[in-house]
């Protein structure tokens, strides 16, 4: 009985005995840790010939998921490890999802404070809204006792939503990673040769001096580097 899936995992049911059996998730999980370390550390993997300038922050990566994917994201985002301490993702998103593997769920250490936001349809068929609060409920439970907040597990619930998105649900993901994402706080090199900023420095430098409308539409690193310099000169800090 139940489904073989091409997906993420197979799926016995989705009642709390069989959802303790999901053959494939730990393969899966491998797979998801790997394009999240690809990114924090793209220099090890020869994904980035500019080193570590161009990696992206843990706290910035927010895992999120539809469905099963949702449950995938999960998961993943709470139970994984790193260096022997919780992933501290900037979040994560399930979208009509489900926490599997309940009874096994442990939260690793460090990630009891994940912002979490969960977005399900009132009318979903597939899997019943119901799952949400189940899973809000054990994750909860686990961060109180891990020191956590409970409310760190936001539920939002859709009027006449099936297993599917609305664009209401789409803004109050828009809102959910525009709150849990943090700004970046590098700081343009100024004093230094813009000639020898990667485009990404070029680029933080420009918007934090306000040049943005001017930058807009350039599409050669000179021009960048030209208008940087240009303002530089312009300001007397060159």
């Amino acid at each position: 009985m139940g489904f073989a899936m091409p997906s993420w995992y197979d799926i016995v049911g989705l009642d709390s005995r069989s959802n303790e059996i999901c053959n494939g998730l730990d393969e899966s999980m491998n797979t998801i840790l790997s394009l999240v370390e690809n990114e924090v550390h793209p220099e090890e993997n020869g994904l980035s010939p500019l080193g570590p300038q161009n990696s992206i922050d843990y706290r910035r990566i927010v895992l999120a998921g539809f469905s099963q994917g949702g449950a995938l994201a999960l998961y993943t985002g709470m139970t994984q490890t790193r260096k022997n301490k919780g992933l501290g993702l900037a979040g994560i998103l399930v979208l009509s999802g489900y926490l599997p593997r309940s009874k096994q769920f442990a939260i690793a250490p460090g990630s009891e404070s994940t912002p979490i936001l969960h977005c399900h349809g009132k009318e979903d068929l597939v899997v019943p809204v119901e799952a949400a609060s189940m899973s809000r409920a054990r994750v909860s439970a686990l961060f109180e006792k891990m020191g956590g907040k409970k409310e760190s597990y936001e539920v939002k619930l859709y009027s006449g939503l099936d297993h599917s998105v609305s664009m209401e649900e789409l803004n109050d993901v828009v809102a959910f990673l525009k709150r849990v994402i943090p700004q970046e706080s590098v700081e343009p090199k100024v004093n230094g040769d813009p000639t020898m900023m990667t485009v990404k420095e070029l680029k933080q430098a420009i918007e934090q001096a306000g040049l943005e409308k001017q930058a807009r539409g350039m599409m050669e690193k000179s021009e960048l580097v030209n208008l940087l310099i240009t303002y530089l000169n312009r300001k007397g800090l060159e």
